[in-house]
């Protein structure tokens, strides 16, 4: 794999201003801190509209330079000149990032998912990691969500959407973790068909396991996050990586939910709220109390029934779709 095949030079601008990849040790304390979603969002635009126009544009430029054109306070300028100053280190890094069968794509790229980036729009994350087939993430896929502790009924119920999602060659999307995320992914791999792992836990961990490698390697899988590589697992990261599962979806399952706790209800949500897909929730008269009150909030009832009848699974939930306008806002 070839850097240059996914980062363009206004994505490795971009890759060196939104994200702490290759950033050195004590960057921070010196001012060079990476910028956030929302603020490289306002900032995008201050570029657009200035004569620099790209971010590519940014670099090799002073900081007095980039106050003058970006018309920004002089501590950001720096704060750009800081984090650009690396471009050695990082192009280092990312030749280390690439020989290890991992990737890394931007927005500003043509290869970054145009399912994700026209779905959440603003929202989308700056920067994605990866490992297997970016050309598979072109297409949808049914984004399969629960709890960790799932009962009996639920695993059954996540297991067949996964097997039905491969049957009718729709990857399942899920966040990669124990219970309903790996039981829906597991069948849909087994069945030959295809996932994508959104993950919230370490990148580079993850890909070292044998079997998923394989997996990698055959076009079966396709593991991303919009957090560096090596990071670990944090609460924060379960529920920002949440957007890019409903993101990268067509229709959305719920197995399994808390009431009013937890990334399931918190994602689900989300989603019901900006309508980035369809939500479904698993219906019936022992699901768990953050099912039935997802139904209230507008998901589409997905009972057992229903799902064992199903003989097109994507057919059946397009047809039984709820549909919300979406929220319109500033960037969209």
């Amino acid at each position: 794999m070839n850097v240059s095949d996914y980062l363009s030079d206004d994505g490795l601008a971009l890759l060196a201003l939104c994200s702490g990849f290759a950033l050195p040790e004590g960057a921070a304390e010196g001012g060079a801190t990476p910028f956030t979603l929302s603020e490289w969002n306002k900032l995008a635009r201050q570029v657009h509209d200035s004569l620099l126009q790209q971010p590519a544009a940014l670099q090799g430029r002073t900081a007095a330079d980039l106050a003058r054109d970006l018309a920004i306070p002089p501590d950001d300028a720096e704060r750009i000149v800081r984090l650009l100053d690396r471009s050695g280190r990082l192009a280092l890094e990312l030749e280390g990032l690439f020989s290890r069968g991992l990737w890394a794509v931007t927005r500003a790229d043509e290869p970054y998912p145009a399912k994700l980036r026209d779905t959440l729009k603003h929202q989308a994350p700056t920067v994605l990691f990866g490992a297997g087939s970016l050309q598979l993430l072109k297409g949808g896929g049914i984004a399969v969500i629960g709890s960790r502790n799932i009962d009996e009924a639920g695993t059954v119920f996540a297991q067949e959407v996964g097997r039905k999602a491969a049957a009718a060659r729709l990857p399942v999307v899920s966040g990669g973790a124990r219970g309903t995320d790996r039981l829906a992914m597991g069948a849909a791999l087994e069945a030959g068909g295809i996932a994508f792992g959104i993950l919230a836990d370490s990148l580079e961990r993850t890909v070292r396991q044998p079997d998923l490698r394989q997996l990698l390697l055959d076009g079966q899988l396709v593991l991303l996050t919009p957090y560096v590589p090596a990071a670990g697992f944090s609460v924060g990261a379960a529920m920002g990586r949440n957007k890019v599962i409903y993101g990268l979806a067509d229709f959305a399952v719920v197995v399994s939910s808390d009431f009013q706790t937890g990334g399931t209800w918190a994602g689900a949500v989300e989603a019901l709220k900006a309508g980035w897909c369809p939500v479904f929730a698993r219906d019936g008269a022992e699901v768990p109390k953050g099912n039935r009150e997802l139904l209230k909030l507008g998901a589409a009832s997905l009972a057992g029934a229903d799902l064992e009848t199903a003989g097109n699974l994507p057919e059946w939930l397009r047809e039984h779709a709820r549909r919300r306008p979406v929220e319109r806002d500033l960037f969209g």
